[in-house]
């Protein structure tokens, strides 16, 4: 909230808005003890006390006392010590005077206190009835720490109960520090409810060999160890099968480019809303207040570290990487074996193993590469009308998990089980035979029911891969799901919803992080590379649409960007594949109104790209809205799927994608690629739009119709299957698609059925995507 300088009479730091920029810090320092000073051998060249107080401060990496620069410190990693830069030596440093600038920062400290409350006050008060249990999420760490007492001082203990989630990753400190916690609170208030949970039946490391290693893509850990046990509390607690719940977090803009563009209040489940009490403070307010509280501060923090949680964790950096490791070898060093097995497995040795741990290429995982399935798989063959699948060692019942799907009749004979799915008025019949270590399933006619096809393959992946991790359990809005210790659904409380299988690509958490992408994938990543780093870019649309065919012969363009434009207009479907390259008919009608329209011209090119340009239809599928990545994450995700292109090809990709959200509508305007530049680094945040004509709408379900040659399909597979639908390609809402899908019907475009629990869309047969556009140009 405040800005902050140096204040060398304490040691220490000044909170206040009128600092100059000359003046201004801009890390904000964290507070640094003798223990961190001890660890890395400051001890050699000062001399200190070992105190309670911070001996110095540290902003990033760089270490001051009294407000002049004395250290710095480079590198290091779980292999590798780091380089110490000592500027000022033989120093005798003092304590930070922390009474004192308590004192000095009284006003400020005061302010951002008293913010706080109200909020929290004030979401009480409008949230109450709507909320089932307000809860405080703790972790351990200061900034849970302080959300902590700040509702403590709100709230009646009464009124919301605080949880800790224990992902069995934690190191000592934190256990010391929540038994503190929980004894402070408890003495402090009579009837405060604090709990523990601890109910996930596997230990960390036996998951991890289960999954495979966590990464900033496939972040099942989240999902397994922390909300999925606090959530299943939650019902515990509330004796409801889905809860409404509003949890008070300590999440910081501050913290990175994603948590900055977080709303302090947002609902992220039908049954979830988040609060961020202190949103906008800085590391140096939260320590601040810990200290004028007196409150208890994880030990790690002593030791340098700036985020304690799990001791090894795919967000970490290499400094907490080699702090964690230099203070708990014993604990770090089993992970890191995990590491090592999964190197191996992808078929690195020696030195390729110990740089693939170093630099963090474990943690772009983004696939089931180098991860050990012990001989179980599913395989899908298709037959006539008919699906069959092929689980060998699968790990649950077909018979259970199917009844998700609709209510299920079967009968046992002596060489196999025959059984009928009942959905709505369709009935799906299966046979299912064993053979070996095989459960063969093969379903009739299901290819006539394009509504249940996906329904029918997530729940022979959850079949064959589920370990019971809870993750899907917690997403039932009725309690019928119960995974933990044993698979068990109950049919009358099952209301068919899909939420269990509809919340994760393949329907299971195991299943999409053992997922190998193999051939069909491939090819859709051919010409990766093709438009030589160059975006579409406005002006250049705009120009060619006004000439057409006599573009080629009248444009500025140099030869690689005419190469560029050239494949960009074949993909959006604007020029013929012939050698004359000749507008196509779709061009000269987009011709008449882009002077006019052009925001719908880009939407309907858009379109286009998702069928024909495999770096639109890989950022489409596999960039989820609302985060941000980095260009160079976005190529790690691309390099960690696909193993059959360069680096080279790929960044290639990504540049041109990057570079046509920079120049034209699709970045700031519609919001599919919004690009903010930071240094030398350029970030992209997928944010989507509910402004789209609904004649475009109308473009986009014709052209789903037209490439996959169906005629009738559902709203719930426009936003679960990976087609091109007005929610993959601009973010539409549901509420919004139904909105427009109504009116589409008034005009007699298509055919809906959107009540009584259906959702059915049927495309006219004499309508084609071009009767669309041609519409929209009559206008």
């Amino acid at each position: 909230m405040y800005k902050v300088k140096w204040d060398e009479e304490t040691n220490g730091i000044i909170l206040s808005d009128n600092i100059s920029d000359e003046e201004t810090i801009n890390i904000s320092p964290r507070p640094v003890f003798y223990e961190e000073l001890n660890l890395f051998g400051f001890n050699k060249y000062w001399k200190y006390p070992k105190s309670e107080n911070p001996i110095l401060w540290a902003s990033g990496r760089k270490y001051y006392y009294k407000g002049e620069l004395v250290a710095e410190i480079i590198g290091g990693n779980f292999f590798e010590e780091p380089k110490i830069e000592i500027y000022k030596k033989d120093l005798t440093l003092e304590p930070a005077d922390i009474d004192e600038i308590i004192k000095k920062n009284s006003k400020p400290l005061f302010d951002i206190e008293n913010e706080a409350i109200d909020f929290i006050k004030r979401t009480y008060k409008t949230k109450k009835d709507d909320v089932d249990c307000f809860t405080v999420s703790y972790s351990g760490g200061k900034d849970s720490q302080v959300v902590l007492d700040l509702v403590s001082k709100t709230l009646p203990p009464s009124e919301y109960v605080v949880i800790f989630t224990d992902t069995k990753m934690e190191l000592p400190p934190t256990y010391e520090v929540i038994q503190k916690t929980k004894k402070l609170y408890e003495e402090k208030y009579e009837s405060f409810q604090f709990y523990i949970v601890d109910d996930v039946d596997k230990d960390a490391l036996s998951f991890w060999r289960y999954f495979g290693p966590p990464s900033r893509f496939l972040r099942w850990c989240s999902l397994v160890f922390k909300t999925a046990p606090f959530i299943r509390k939650i019902k515990e607690i509330t004796k409801k099968r889905s809860p409404k719940i509003l949890v008070f977090t300590g999440v910081r803009a501050e913290e990175s480019v994603n948590r900055s563009k977080h709303k302090r209040i947002s609902q992220i489940k039908y049954f979830q809303t988040n609060a961020e009490v202190i949103n906008q403070w800085n590391t140096t307010e939260v320590f601040l207040y810990l200290f004028s509280k007196k409150l208890p501060i994880n030990k790690l923090y002593r030791y340098g570290l700036t985020r304690v949680g799990c001791c090894i964790c795919p967000f970490s950096s290499s400094w907490s990487e080699y702090l964690l490791r230099k203070i708990y070898p014993e604990i770090v060093d089993n992970y890191i074996n995990v590491l090592k097995d999964h190197a191996k497995l992808l078929g690195l040795k020696g030195k390729g193993i110990i740089k693939y741990i170093k630099e963090g290429q474990w943690k772009k995982r983004a696939g089931g590469e180098g991860v050990e399935c012990n001989g179980v798989r599913v395989d899908f063959i298709e037959k006539n009308d008919n699906l069959i699948a092929v689980m060998t060692s699968p790990r649950s019942s077909f018979l259970e998990w199917v009844k998700i799907v609709g209510n299920v009749v079967y009968k046992c004979n002596k060489n196999n089980i025959v059984g009928e799915i009942k959905v709505g008025c369709n009935s799906i019949y299966f046979v299912i035979r064993n053979n070996y270590n095989k459960n063969i399933v093969e379903l009739k006619n299901i290819y006539g029911n394009v509504s249940i096809i996906s329904k029918i393959k997530k729940v022979i992946y959850k079949s064959t891969y589920c370990i019971h991790c809870g993750a899907c359990e917690v997403e039932c809005p009725t309690g019928a799901l119960i995974t933990i210790p044993k698979l068990s659904i109950n049919e009358n409380l099952c209301n068919h919803c899909g939420n269990c299988i509809n919340f994760i690509d393949k329907g299971c958490l195991m299943a999409k992080s053992l997922w190998i992408r193999k051939g069909e994938n491939m090819k859709k990543l051919s010409g990766f590379g093709k438009y030589l780093t160059f975006g579409m870019r406005e002006h250049w649309l705009k120009d060619y649409l006004n000439k057409l065919d006599d573009w080629h012969s009248n444009n500025r363009l140099g030869n690689k960007q005419v190469d560029a434009m050239i494949a960009w207009l074949r993909d959006s479907e604007l020029i013929d594949n012939s050698k004359s390259k000749k507008a196509t008919e779709l061009a000269k009608k987009l011709s008449k109104i882009i002077n006019t329209n052009e925001k719908i011209v880009w939407k309907i090119i858009w379109t286009n790209l998702f069928y024909n340009s495999s770096v639109v239809n890989w950022y489409v599928l596999n960039v989820p809205y609302g985060k941000t990545y980095s260009t160079n994450e976005l190529k790690d995700m691309v390099v960690n799927s696909f193993n059959n292109l360069s680096e080279r090809t790929i960044l290639s990709g990504i540049t041109s994608l990057v570079n046509m959200f920079e120049n034209s509508p699709l970045g700031k305007e519609l919001k599919i690629g919004v690009v903010e530049k930071k240094g030398n680094k350029r970030y992209v945040s997928k944010i989507g739009t509910n402004e789209i004509h609904p004649l475009v709408i109308g473009y986009i379900l014709y052209k789903i119709g037209e490439k996959r040659n169906i005629t009738e399909f559902t709203v719930s597979q426009l936003y679960k299957e990976d087609w091109g639908s007005p929610y993959k390609l601009f973010g539409v809402s549901k509420e919004k698609l139904e909105s427009v899908l109504r009116y589409l019907q008034e005009k007699d475009l298509i055919s809906v059925d959107l009540v009584a629990g259906l959702d059915n869309v049927r495309l006219k047969d004499h309508i084609k995507p071009i009767d669309i556009v041609d519409m929209i140009v009559r206008g």
